[in-house]
């Protein structure tokens, strides 16, 4: 059965016809959903590049004025930096969860499947699944009802952000972190261990 016709029996009446301020509403949520995944991306991006620079700068500095704890300290600013970015993006996530009951919402009186429909199909993504489906089941008699139910029933921690965003964040930053102990280690254990001749 369609949205419309589940809206319509819900309330009794047919489906009254909605405003062009909530179709335009829904195309600003989602330039806003998009502004923000791109952003979280350049934070990234942009970590990785600083990471990556300071460490080699401090790399070179070390090297030249033969300073062990420069190196080391080169080794833990960098992975900071890493990891900042990686928290960053997380945090930027949430912000683009926030949006999900209002999307919802706009989805269901607007007729529209796309979004929910996105979240109903998220692999290994149950609470998602439930969260539209409770919504979806929510009787109501008025608009502002239903965005009160709708929110809630929502939670933050339905949408975790381990299984949201794409693995190749966490696995740079790990891989990254790993790359500068790496180098530092290659370099500073020989100093200490050296090999038998």
């Amino acid at each position: 059965m369609s949205t419309k016709k589940l809206i319509a029996e819900q309330t009794g009446t047919a489906m009254p016809i909605v405003s062009g301020f909530s179709a335009t509403e829904y195309a600003e949520i989602h330039d806003q959903r998009m502004a923000l995944i791109r952003s979280y991306n350049m934070w990234f991006a942009i970590g990785c590049a600083v990471a990556f620079g300071s460490y080699w700068l401090i790399l070179n500095l070390s090297l030249t004025i033969g300073s062990r704890p420069m190196l080391i300290a080169g080794t833990i600013v960098a992975s900071a930096i890493m990891v900042f970015a990686y928290r960053a993006v997380l945090s930027i996530d949430r912000e683009v969860v926030g949006y999900y009951p209002r999307i919802v919402y706009l989805e269901l009186m607007l007729g529209y499947d796309f979004y929910r429909d996105y979240l109903r199909r998220r692999p290994r993504g149950n609470s998602e699944r439930s969260f539209v489906e409770k919504c979806e089941h929510i009787r109501f008699e008025t608009p502002e009802q239903l965005w009160a139910e709708i929110y809630s029933h929502f939670s933050q921690k339905d949408f975790p952000g381990g299984r949201r965003l794409s693995t190749h964040f966490k696995r740079a930053t790990y891989l990254s972190i790993a790359l500068f102990v790496l180098i530092t280690g290659l370099i500073l254990v020989p100093q200490y261990f050296p090999l038998a001749k």
